[in-house]
């Protein structure tokens, strides 16, 4: 088994304070908004190594991205929904086990935590625009 990787996001403690300083909702906003887009690149990885072993396009098709249910913070998931997937990705007594998950994220790990950090900040820049514009239409109708 390969050792997982870890990174570094340069910025993300600025980007905590910024967060910091929002309500709690765009905070919320922000941080899905963030996270889609590396979702998105695990999604497209998931399906072109299921692109193999798929007859029918029914496993291919399953793969999308959706919001997690969390009780703090905010996530979002990568699912393949459907059942011919499981068997794909864990093997059964017939059938040996081909990930695609695995393969799929340590592939495209560097470029996921890029696309993070370029959104997450781009997100930030963008919600503290629209709260000033917020604000100041709130403070010119007195």
């Amino acid at each position: 088994m390969m050792a997982r990787k870890s990174g570094r996001i340069e910025g993300f403690r600025e980007a905590s304070r910024q967060l910091n300083t929002m309500s709690k909702a765009m905070a919320r906003s922000i941080g899905k908004r963030s996270l889609a887009f590396p979702a998105e690149i695990l999604a497209r990885a998931v399906r072109a190594n299921v692109v193999p072993h798929n007859l029918t396009g029914e496993t291919y098709e399953s793969v999308d991205v959706e919001p997690a249910k969390q009780k703090r913070g905010v996530a979002v998931q990568v699912v393949l929904a459907d059942i011919a997937g499981v068997q794909l990705e864990f093997g059964n007594e017939d059938q040996i086990a081909t990930p695609v998950f695995r393969p799929a994220i340590d592939a495209k790990m560097r470029e996921m935590q890029d696309v993070f950090a370029i959104a997450l900040t781009s997100e930030i820049d963008d919600g503290v625009i629209r709260k000033a514009k917020r604000d100041a239409r709130r403070a010119a109708k007195g």
